[in-house]
């Protein structure tokens, strides 16, 4: 049963992580005297110590598990806090509340929850997550990576691609075709170990975000590492899609806000042909327009993030909707915020440059915009 908090204590709760995020994380980012593409393992360690202390850590984590249980809606209202600053987007409050473990986890056995499972929560560390595929395009059906049985193993043989935050995870899942012996094909899903005997491969996306391709040859599983049923795979892992594509929303808020500051502020400041930018008609249709489709994207993922918690039919698309208008939002404030800052915007100085580069890749990442819009279609009955 998840943690349901009142609103005042929700307001509470985001006072909180504001305050945190103000003395330890910007605080930690503004001290770097070279240009900041992460923090080190020290610096992150010593204000996660600092989270668990103010109760800030393993938010969606099970109570049993060691966590504190929040909704998803809750959890929108402090990632949207813990988002505004540089690193925020992929890394809000520098992980330093611990990374979101997949609620499909609840379908772990008592042994895998014990061995995987709490470990992660006490480490504060995450759990990878292999689903893409280089060639299949956004879609689940498509997957070609596949396990055939083998007494009490599994043979898994493909390729994963775009695998985020591996060397921050204690362990990892895989979603794979079982090949039955009608030659089927049932999605289930694994659990990875880091040292299991796979090639990983390290790239890196427009300078900012660190992914990982991995392959696999005739890697042998138990089948004790099995997650849910043979055939269970596709339906558990949309239910994550969903919550990571709010997750991924609610930090589009936070670094829109702060963009909007940025803007405002410069606005006001800078000087040209004797006015400041701020009087002009068309810097102040530019920030009014932000402000706007911020607080309708604010809305959209309020409401997707309620009806996943509440299980409601219209949850899995309604958030695709919500990923797909923040991070169109957010890449039009950020782009905005770019313009009214001219050449000081690509400065390292400000984090503009950086969030202009990952929002293009929050905007592909967790479905593209041309998946979505054709499940919407579909979902309408088009």
């Amino acid at each position: 049963m998840k943690e349901v908090i009142m609103e005042r204590e929700l307001s509470i709760l985001k006072n909180s992580v504001k305050s945190f995020v103000k003395e330890y994380v910007l605080t930690a980012e503004q001290s770097q005297k070279d240009y900041l593409k992460e923090l080190s393992e020290i610096e992150v360690a010593s204000i996660q110590e600092k989270a668990k202390v103010a109760g800030l850590h393993a938010l969606g984590a099970k109570k049993e598990w060691g966590g504190a249980d929040l909704t998803l809606y809750a959890r929108t209202i402090i990632y949207e806090e813990a988002a505004q600053h540089r690193l925020g987007l992929y890394h809000p409050a520098v992980d330093c509340f611990g990374s979101e473990l997949p609620s499909l986890l609840e379908n772990c056995t008592p042994k895998q929850i014990k061995k995987y499972v709490k470990p992660a929560v006490i480490q504060g560390k995450g759990c990878f997550i292999a689903l893409w595929e280089e060639h299949e395009d956004n879609q689940m059906e498509r997957i070609t990576c596949h396990a055939v049985r083998s007494g009490d193993e599994w043979i898994i043989n493909g390729h994963k691609s775009f695998i985020q935050k591996m060397d921050q995870s204690g362990f990892g899942i895989i979603l794979v075709n079982c090949q039955e012996a009608n030659n089927t094909l049932k999605p289930t899903i694994f659990i990875l170990e880091l040292n299991d005997p796979f090639k990983k491969k390290e790239t890196i996306l427009i300078d900012v975000q660190k992914n990982y391709n991995l392959t696999f040859k005739d890697l042998k599983i138990k089948d004790n590492r099995r997650i849910g049923k043979v055939g269970e795979g596709a339906s558990l892992m949309k239910k994550w899609l969903a919550e990571s594509q709010i997750l991924l929303s609610a930090r589009c808020l936070g670094i829109s806000i702060k963009a909007l500051d940025y803007a405002q502020g410069y606005a006001k400041m800078r000087i040209t042909r004797g006015k400041t930018l701020s009087e002009f008609p068309s810097i102040r249709t530019m920030i009014a327009n932000g402000i706007m489709n911020l607080q309708a994207a604010r809305l959209m993922v309020h409401d997707a993030a309620n009806k996943i918690d509440n299980g409601e039919k219209d949850g899995l698309i309604d958030a695709q909707m919500a990923k797909l208008f923040s991070t169109e939002t957010a890449a039009k404030i950020i782009d905005d915020c770019l313009q009214i800052h001219g050449g000081a915007g690509f400065a390292g100085d400000l984090p503009i440059e950086r969030w202009y580069k990952e929002i293009r890749i929050a905007r592909l990442d967790l479905l593209k915009k041309e998946n979505i819009i054709e499940n919407i279609a579909v979902s309408k009955n088009l």
